[in-house]
């Protein structure tokens, strides 16, 4: 909302300087964006009476006229073609400056010497007409100063109102504000003027067939009224508020609007056919409606439409029709003033792209007793400019008046929420100065009627906000909340899942978020599928339809397009829900899942060594790290119940625990995503891995030291690894500690079927320090125990 000052000033005393007032708006919740100041592009110019008007001698186009300015007489040569004698013009001396910096000297124009200009409104840089002279009031002084006398100098404050305060998109309505914020008495625009004999009642009528979406609507007809360019001091507002003058009728319209906060419409009266309005819903045959604009705008079901005996003629709170608009031809013009339903106005401008001064407070609420106010306004000035009259009375057609809040405000209570201590008395004179006065009040129970323009006012709440704005909000002290907040200590699983994400991105993994809902066409990368994803009932798109069951499909088609987009190496994993479905069951099973993706080489390429391709030991020392991290026992890999889509691979468990697989992508799955190279995944049950986890065990140093042995067997190659450490273990304790794998070998001098595997070996005893004759003897029968249970023979 645009503010002029000096439109301002027409209601209340502001006394205070611009920057001022504007802290002042500002911390009463009114931010003010911007100050803009606007200054006269002239000096010296006054107010001046043109008393003859005679030819010039020499132009046939010139007359000589003798200018007087309450202080001397001037000759001036003038081309204007409306100088009149004895009519008040803007006039420039000799010495004086005008638009363009341009100074007025005594000049000789054909033959005789011009003393000085009468202006035109270019020459005072105000616009670009420079067809005549400026008009002016003709009630100024003589001689006075033609800037301060036409309040051409101006402040305008660009105010943001908030969307609850719609009473605040007019001049009055933020003078209000101000009149509370200085206590200063504010005074209203009087409204008198005569009217014509002829009653209105005779010539128009009005009917709401839909008084749910227009409650109210009231009009005045005025008659013999004459379209011509309107006033300065009309088009100056106007232009400050940033809206463009068309002509006197129509300007008088959006003036108002500014001035009352209520949108009017003008209907040319001899285009309304029957001299009727009615307010209703379209018919089934009117689809569309032409508008202002020009443009063809669709209807439906709860477009409020303004139509006379016939057809639509407005689109209600919006935009006026094509066809009844006020034209230089019209002499007969109903005003219109209503309150629309605020949500009606609000879905069809919506609905319809159509956003207009009238329909943006239409759609937030006017006030609905202002209607009347702003419709008398209205025709006292479309009258004056208009040379018409008004025919007496008005239709006000208000079947069920809009009811108006009646709140209590507790002084206790304020003071209670604000932190203040503010005395009864003085939250009675806040409140008043407001315009809300106390209906009854007893110390502590403030009643008070809402005002009618005050629709945001509901609740005691809004009360307090109002206390506070006006008491200042920089006078509520500042106080820190005190509270106790209970945090509950979090369940063994979040701290897995934080250890399993520090884990995988420590040996180069990236975290991935991935779709819950997915398309049938990722699920089908695994090949055919042994559970029936659950459908959505209405799916986003179809590339979101089902509800996952694992979470490798998400991974690899995040693995495809990043290769896509030239990323060479790329590791992903994810920790999240997949959705089982249970058959009988409304809702599926939910259950928490480890997944990753490993796709590419080991190590960059560098001077020193050529990159090596990822190979099924990578991925699997990556679960092995991951496991042993999250302090899960005995791991156990075993080739058995592998799923389909690995070419190869194993699955992993502990204590019996099945807690996943890993392992190749198999050819026809790689294919699918149009990869060149293997890609290798695994998936784990978090939960299972939650439950499989032990509780760190620490124990001191040792304080004996160790005796190695390094043991190196041949042994068939169908017996894994894994096998054989555990058997290391399970003959070598309580001296064995550890027993590391650092070397297979399969070839000559290794028969075929088998090969050797090379184990080194840590011996210690917690209580003594063992002797070499000792651990010989254990190495000796772990040896025998390994020959006798897995055949193995040493190297």
């Amino acid at each position: 909302m645009r503010l002029s000052l000096n439109w301002l000033s027409e209601f209340v005393d502001v006394g205070v300087a611009p920057e001022e007032l504007a802290e002042k708006l500002t911390l009463a919740g009114f931010e003010v964006e911007a100050v803009e100041k606007y200054a006269p592009d002239f000096s010296g110019v006054v107010v001046a009476k043109v008393t003859k008007v005679e030819p010039h001698p020499q132009a046939d186009r010139l007359v000589i006229t003798e200018v007087d300015d309450g202080r001397r007489t001037y000759r001036v040569v003038c081309g204007a073609p409306n100088v009149t004698a004895g009519t008040l013009y803007a006039f420039a001396p000799p010495g004086a400056i005008i638009s363009g910096k341009r100074e007025i000297k005594a000049v000789k124009l054909r033959g005789v010497t011009s003393e000085g200009m009468l202006l035109a409104e270019d020459e005072l840089g105000i616009s670009d007409d420079h067809s005549t002279l400026m008009n002016i009031p003709q009630d100024l002084p003589l001689g006075v100063d033609f800037a301060p006398a036409m309040q051409l100098a101006d402040v305008v404050l660009d105010v943001a109102v908030t969307p609850n305060r719609p009473d605040c998109l007019s001049v009055i309505g933020l003078a209000r504000e101000v009149s509370a914020l200085l206590n200063q008495p504010m005074r209203h625009p009087k409204t008198v003027f005569p009217e014509a004999a002829e009653p209105i009642g005779r010539t128009a009528k009005v009917t709401i067939l839909d008084p749910v979406h227009c409650p109210r609507y009231a009009a005045r007809l005025l008659v013999d009224l004459t379209v011509k360019p309107s006033p300065f001091w009309m088009r100056r507002r106007l232009e400050l508020a940033g809206l463009r003058a068309i002509n006197n009728l129509v300007d008088v319209t959006n003036y108002v609007l500014l001035e009352f906060g209520q949108p009017l419409h003008a209907f040319d009266f001899d285009k309304l056919s029957g001299g009727e309005i009615v307010v209703r819903l379209p018919r089934q045959s009117e689809r569309h409606f032409l508008t202002l604009d020009s443009q063809e705008r669709a209807l439906n079901h709860e477009t409020l439409l303004i139509c006379d005996a016939v057809k639509p003629v407005a689109l209600a709170g919006i935009m006026g029709g094509l066809y009844s608009e006020v034209t230089e031809r019209t002499r007969r013009v109903l005003i219109e003033s209503a309150y629309f339903n605020p949500p009606t106005i609000r879905r069809t401008s919506k609905r319809l792209g159509l956003s207009t001064e009238s329909s943006y407070r239409f759609e937030r609420g006017v006030d609905p007793d202002g209607v009347i106010a702003a419709l008398e306004r209205a025709a006292q000035l479309m009258a004056a400019l208009g040379d018409g009259k008004v025919l007496s009375g008005r239709i006000d057609e208000y079947p069920v008046p809009v009811p108006r809040a009646r709140l209590t405000l507790r002084v206790s209570r304020a003071n209670r929420v604000l932190g203040t201590d503010i005395a009864p008395e003085k939250v009675e004179e806040i409140l008043g100065r407001l315009h809300i006065p106390s209906i009854s009040f007893d110390g502590e129970h403030l009643v008070v009627q809402a005002p009618s323009h005050r629709g945001d006012l509901q609740r005691e709440e809004d009360l307090i906000e109002e206390v506070a704005r006006l008491a200042g909000y920089d006078e509520i002290p500042v106080t820190l909340p005190e509270g106790l907040v209970d945090i509950p200590k979090p369940p063994p699983e979040a701290g897995l899942r934080q250890e399993a994400r520090h884990i995988l991105q420590g040996l180069g993994f990236c975290e991935a978020v991935t779709y819950s809902f997915q398309s049938e066409r990722l699920l089908g990368i695994l090949g055919q599928r042994q559970i029936t994803p659950l459908p959505l009932a209405n799916p986003l798109s179809e590339e979101q339809a089902v509800m996952r069951t694992s979470l490798l499909p998400g991974l690899l088609e995040a693995l495809r397009r990043n290769v896509l987009r030239q990323v060479p190496t790329v590791n992903l994993f994810e920790i999240a829900k997949v959705f089982i479905p249970q058959g009988g069951a409304d809702l599926p099973r939910e259950e928490q899942w480890l997944a990753g993706v490993m796709y590419g080489s080991r190590d960059e390429d560098s001077w020193l060594m050529p990159s090596e391709p990822l190979d099924f030991f990578d991925l699997k020392g990556v679960v092995e790290t991951l496991l042993e991290g999250l302090q899960v026992p005995d791991a156990v890999f075993s080739q058995e119940k592998l799923p389909a889509y690995l070419l190869y691979g194993a699955t992993v468990s502990s204590d019996g625990r099945n807690l996943g697989t890993l392992g190749a992508l198999s050819p026809a799955a790689a294919e699918k995503l149009d990869l060149e190279g293997q890609v290798f995944v695994f998936q784990l049950n978090f939960e299972a891995l939650c439950q499989a986890a032990a509780p760190p065990l620490y124990s001191p140093l040792p304080r004996y030291p160790a005796v190695y042995r390094d043991l190196a067997l041949v042994l068939p190659a169908s017996v894994p690894a894994a096998q054989v450490t555990e058997a290391l273990y399970t003959h070598g304790r309580p001296w064995l500690q550890e027993a590391h794998l650092f070397d297979m070998y399969a070839g000559r001098p290794i028969p075929a079927g088998k090969r050797s595997l090379a184990f080194h070996l840590t011996y210690r005893d917690p209580e003594r320090t063992l002797t070499d004759e000792e651990v010989d003897q254990r190495h000796q029968q772990l040896v025998e125990a390994l020959a006798r249970e897995l055949g193995a023979e040493l190297r």
